[in-house]
């Protein structure tokens, strides 16, 4: 009776985890049709199209990512011909220059054929959707064929990452964010089950597992800079485990594992090697030297731009303030609110089996040095090494841009509540889970309309007098706005005083959405006459006094508004304005339009 009952629980979890691979597409693919470029996009599509001419711009992070990007623009745009400037770089210095160069590279490219612009943005949009959705495909493995998670935990965190707005919203967009949480995520979880195979009394899959860590390890290295935490963490578990296992007399092994280690991070230098030699082959001094000096540029680049100062907005006003302060003040409307519950539940499970099992954790600890409970401690730390990490180099960071700096916490804040499932025994523990995580998938559902801007019910005003974050305004909501406008017929073929307007600043903006759809419907507008008009000073000009008929806005302007209200009399008339007035449209509490005559 055992063998049926194992092959029925296995293909239960085979459809239970390809029907989350399912909705991950669904809510990913709806996404990608329904949100404008952001404003970062544009600078890696345009380092990516520089890869493609072997002369690399956005240096500031990796290259892996947007050169498999280079690559479909390869196979389905090598016709587009784009002039790249040459860049000086000042090493240890902010590098403008250098930083909106791939901006405009960009931007010429998406706008050479505007026609081309959505097949352009979908296609290179996928490749970062297809990568983020390996986590559920290496959970699956670490599960169920390295035996790592149990499948309870494994389940909950898939759940947890699948009907997650933070990381739904985001994995489909050409940035690093989702990357660099989940395969860091990943790369200490292949550490840990490599570890756990090296001691068990017949070692298997350990040549598999180190081919899949090698290739996880290289994507969260070359997704973003600060990945790099990662090496002094694996460092410092490779030593600690060879000692383990030298006392243990297990010498073989060890040398087994040191040549494993060396080969493994031997083939990542290469690539990266390789990577380098590629993407700025067409540059003189191609050295390995030289190539190694523009990786250590990439990381100065990074940590200039992590030094800044940034004032967040909050209750009104942009003020100074730690990443921590600004954590603990929007986490708690950023978050699926089933998640609080959740994690409240397991946690005072937790803290219960602890008072009640309390002897059986004095002995664990007075006898920590016995090699099964070194072991489990061993496990531990390595689960917590690089959160712990992560946040103590970026909590007092004054460079705030945005919540999603956050996803490496957050996605193994998920790790820790789905670890802590282990914990439930009984059946009425097991139905409260349930509803829990039936409440988390069900909001998360509601919450897809949101996308980037979501903010959850227990924020009750408008969106804007929340935070100026990039998850919440990132210029998404664009195309919403000028689609109503083409949709009613709204605007004449030219713009003598019909609308103003002023949004977030990506270069992708609402003339350029104008003109692009505008062409794509065979809407007949003099598109210079839009281009030409000024665009609406929020400090400067009085609503009130403006000759146009509609003015479009965002949600930045409106914080802009706000938090000059108090010092200028004309940005305080503006905030009377948007107080006593409905827009005639709005998207998501985001892009708003108002009939002014």
């Amino acid at each position: 009776m055992t063998l049926p009952t194992r092959k029925f629980s296995q293909n239960y979890s085979v459809y239970f985890y390809l029907l989350l691979i399912i909705i991950y597409f669904v809510f990913g693919i709806y996404l990608i049709t329904q949100t404008s470029i952001t404003s970062d996009e544009s600078a890696y599509i345009g380092a990516a199209y520089s890869y493609t001419q072997g002369i690399g711009l956005n240096q500031e992070h990796p290259l892996f990512i947007k050169l498999v990007n280079s690559a479909i623009i390869n196979l389905f745009f090598a016709d587009y011909t784009v002039a790249i400037p040459t860049l000086n770089f000042v090493p240890g210095e902010e590098n403008i220059e250098a930083r909106l160069a791939a901006f405009n590279v960009g931007y010429q490219f998406l706008m050479m054929r505007p026609e081309n612009f959505h097949k352009i943005l979908f296609s290179l949009r996928i490749c970062y959707l297809l990568f983020n959705s390996l986590f559920l495909i290496f959970l699956y493995i670490y599960t169920f064929i390295v035996k790592l998670i149990e499948p309870k935990a494994s389940f909950c965190l898939g759940i947890l990452f699948v009907f997650s707005p933070s990381f739904y919203g985001h994995n489909f967009l050409i940035a690093f964010d989702v990357l660099v949480s989940v395969y860091a995520l990943l790369t200490i979880i292949s550490l840990m089950g490599i570890i756990k195979t090296l001691f068990l009394p017949q070692p298997k899959h350990l040549l598999s597992q180190f081919v899949l860590f090698t290739f996880i390890c290289f994507v969260a290295i070359n997704a973003k800079f600060s990945n790099l935490i990662l090496v002094p963490i694996i460092l410092i578990t490779v030593l600690c485990t060879l000692f383990c296992l030298m006392k243990i007399g297990k010498k073989t092994l060890a040398i087994n594992l040191i040549g494993l280690f060396i080969l493994s991070s031997l083939v990542q230098l290469i690539l990266i090697i390789l990577m380098y030699y590629w993407s700025f082959r067409n540059l003189p001094n191609q050295s390995i030297i030289e190539n190694f000096n523009r990786y250590i540029q990439g990381i100065q680049m990074n940590l200039s731009t992590a030094g800044g100062i940034r004032e967040p907005f909050w209750n009104g006003q942009f003020i100074p303030m730690t990443s921590l302060e600004y954590l603990s003040k929007i986490f708690w409307f950023k978050e699926n609110p089933g998640l609080f519950i959740l994690g409240s539940f397991l946690i005072i499970l937790m803290l219960h089996k602890i008072v009640t099992q309390r002897q059986q954790l004095l002995e664990f600890f007075s006898n920590w040095k016995q090699p099964q409970n070194l072991g489990k401690l061993g496990l531990i730390l390595l689960g917590i090494s690089y959160p712990a990490l992560y946040f103590i180099l970026t909590h007092k960071s004054r460079f705030i841009i945005g919540y999603r700096y956050f996803y490496p916490l957050i996605i193994f804040l998920y790790f820790g509540i789905a670890l802590l499932t282990t914990f439930i025994k009984q059946k009425w523990q097991q139905y409260v889970v349930i509803s829990s995580l039936s409440l988390y998938v069900c909001l998360g559902w509601l919450g897809v309309s949101q996308s980037l801007s979501y903010v959850n019910p227990l924020w009750t005003q408008e969106k804007w007098q929340l935070t100026d974050d990039s998850t919440i305004n990132w210029g998404q909501e664009t195309q919403h706005g000028v689609q109503y406008l083409l949709t009613h017929r709204l605007l004449p073929e030219k713009n003598t005083d019909v609308i103003t307007h002023q949004t977030f600043g990506v270069n992708i903006n609402f003339i350029q959405y104008l003109d692009i759809l505008s062409r794509q419907q065979n809407y007949p507008l003099d598109i210079q006459s839009y281009y030409a008009h000024a665009p609406f000073n929020a400090t400067q000009s009085d609503i009130n006094q403006l000759p146009e008929k509609y003015l479009l806005i965002d949600s930045t302007v409106k914080q802009q508004i706000a938090a000059n209200a108090q010092k200028n009399p004309i940005a305080s008339k503006n905030l009377d304005f948007l107080k006593t007035h409905q827009p005639l449209y709005s998207h998501n509490d985001i892009i708003f339009i108002y009939q002014l005559h």
